[in-house]
């Protein structure tokens, strides 16, 4: 079976707002996948759906 590859681009932490915190390993930034999209359960505040980046289905350490 062929899985698709995913594509991320940065996007700004919500958590921090860009200053860095232990959620973007102190970037300000968190990868998401292709087009970003807030994420749907709290509109882009950060909850833990999102993992609290603000993002749906930001890049995870296993990805």
């Amino acid at each position: 079976m062929s899985e698709e590859k995913k594509t991320y681009e940065p996007a700004l932490c919500a958590s921090c707002e860009g200053y860095g915190c232990t959620v973007c390993n102190k970037t300000g930034t968190v990868l998401v996948t292709a087009p970003k999209r807030p994420c749907r359960h709290c509109g882009g505040a950060g909850c833990i759906y999102c993992g609290f980046t603000g993002w749906a289905e930001p890049k995870s350490k296993y990805d």
